[in-house]
């Protein structure tokens, strides 16, 4: 089971999926192909010992249990 964190300035949403459910992992993949559309940054959240580390992602691994979702950020 996971979870996707989609972060934007509405507020933030979020998305479970089950590996035992394949309309659950269809919609999260749906969700990280959105964000990839959007220009969105895709990471994956793994606990090392010491604190989280951040992985790029670049599709969607339903073994991974945390992945968030950020706005595109703009240069300025």
């Amino acid at each position: 089971m996971g979870v996707i964190r989609w972060m934007s300035a509405e507020g933030d949403t979020t998305l479970t999926w089950d590996n035992s459910d394949p309309f659950s992992l269809e919609k999260a993949r749906e969700m990280i192909q959105r964000a990839f559309q959007e220009g969105r940054g895709v990471f994956s959240m793994a606990l090392d010992g010491v604190g989280v580390r951040l992985h790029r992602v670049d599709e969607l691994n339903a073994s991974v249990r945390e992945v968030v979702v950020i706005p595109q950020v703009k240069g300025g």
